[in-house]
């Protein structure tokens, strides 16, 4: 089971010391150290009440690691690991098809016949965004750049921006795209802690640690992190416990090593938190894709992820993006959609929805995970509404119309949701949006693993 009891720290910070920690896999003169609590002191990583852990400057991480692990003042000690966004080239040889259906023209439908809903915050903890991208404008709300340590997380490797695209572009506006959650009120918080280095898009575990510290203090209900590594973390550990203790949804990649992430580890999907839902890619065929890792105890669910036409930096496209990174924000989106109509929904029932509305079988092959379905937005709706009738008569402002369900086709998903300018619901725009792929690709670019 993935909510297995998680082992202690002490233990775990002892276990440490003997497993083999590759020199490239961290940074050389830094270390995250977690103190214990001293009564009129705090030890913090970013402004707030909790201990957090801190970064701290030495000369030779591997001697100075062994060394603090004695302190009597230390509660935990670990590398400052380097991770990577989890893409794969944009040449990954996949020929032009239809997705299996994810519904989302219905679920779209129940939407607008609901009415106006409840702002949803997501923080896409990323390597940034393109600010001036035409195709993300009223969407984008303050962020931060942990990498760079200023208040504008320009996107140079391109990889947030996609991800922010396949979130929320604007749809109706007949340019590019539509995201997946274009039609609900949702405010994108760009945090960067990734960016582009000699051609892979990577930041630091403690950079990442902060942006999650950062997007729960400023209000995020879902963070979206499609990134990973494969060493145990437990600053990463707390600062994710720390957003499920404050109602904040977690959602992450599973991994492109093509592994069973049961018995090889991958974290931030492999911790064992409510909040967490760990997203491995299927392809247009309706099969894990051959990049995607899976798990039956430790992922939960599979989206799109590969062949995905989405926003780029400079005011681009790219029209052939894979990986579980672009998987993982068509759960996050389904994940709005649900608070959006519910916001009352605690972490635990939207991931119950969630996980309980998959399609299965009908000719998918997504038997490695442990859902065994791909995302379906139409039936998170439909089980929302049956779901939290408190939580929505307890919120004000809420619409009544919430079981309504389309009279038109349903339709399927698509790797690139074209705007037409039309309501992408229709029948004219389900057969320019789920019906064609794209058919030519971006030049190589590998943002990593």
């Amino acid at each position: 089971m993935k909510y297995a009891t998680v082992t202690t720290s002490v233990f775990l910070v002892l276990a440490f010391s003997c497993l083999p920690v590759s020199a490239g896999e961290y940074r050389q003169n830094e270390l995250i150290v977690k103190f214990k609590p001293v009564p009129g002191s705090s030890h913090v990583m970013v402004a707030g009440k909790e201990n957090r852990p801190v970064i701290i400057a030495v000369d030779n991480a591997r001697e100075a690691l062994g060394e603090m692990q004695g302190r009597d003042d230390v509660e935990y000690v670990e590398p400052n690991y380097l991770i990577e966004a989890e893409t794969i080239p944009a040449d990954w040889p996949y020929d032009a098809a239809q997705w299996s259906a994810l519904e989302l023209p219905d679920a779209w439908d129940i939407l607008d016949r609901h009415g106006p809903g409840h702002p949803v915050t997501i923080a896409v903890i990323d390597s940034g965004v393109d600010a001036a991208h035409p195709d993300l404008q009223g969407i984008l709300i303050p962020g931060y750049d942990f990498a760079n340590n200023d208040g504008i997380p320009e996107d140079d490797a391109g990889h947030g921006t996609k991800v922010c695209g396949i979130i929320g572009a604007l749809g109706g506006n007949g340019i590019g795209v539509a995201g997946v959650a274009w039609n609900i009120d949702v405010g994108i918080m760009p945090l960067k802690f990734m960016k582009n280095s000699d051609g892979k898009t990577t930041g630091s575990l403690s950079d990442a640690v902060s942006a999650i510290y950062h997007a729960v203090d400023n209000g995020a209900h879902i963070i979206n992190a499609s990134w990973g590594f494969y060493s145990y973390s437990y600053s990463l550990s707390d600062a994710i416990r720390y957003a499920r203790d404050h109602g904040v949804m977690f959602i992450c990649s599973a991994g492109n090593k093509g592994q069973d992430n049961d018995t090889n580890d991958h974290y931030p999907s492999n911790y064992p938190y409510e909040n967490v839902i760990a997203v491995a890619a299927m392809n247009s065929f309706g099969e894990l894709a051959s990049f995607s890792n899976y798990g039956l105890s430790s992922v939960d669910i599979a989206a799109p992820g590969v062949g995905i036409c989405t926003t780029d930096k400079n005011g681009g496209y790219s029209t052939w993006s894979s990986g579980t990174s672009f998987a993982t924000p068509f759960v996050t989106s389904v994940a709005a959609m649900v608070r959006y109509l519910s916001p009352g929904l605690k972490v635990t029932d939207i991931r119950s929805i969630l996980l309980g509305s998959v399609i299965a079988g009908e000719g998918l092959d997504l038997q490695n995970i442990a859902s065994g379905g791909c995302i379906n937005a139409y039936q998170a709706l439909l089980s929302e509404a049956q779901y939290d009738t408190s939580a929505k008569a307890s919120a004000p402002g809420t619409g009544a119309d919430d079981n309504a369900v389309a009279s038109g086709e349903s339709g399927g998903g698509g790797g690139c949701l074209i705007d037409s300018g039309r309501n992408p619901g229709s029948p004219l725009s389900l057969v320019i949006t789920f019906s064609l792929m794209v058919l030519f690709r971006m030049p190589f670019m590998r943002h990593s693993g």
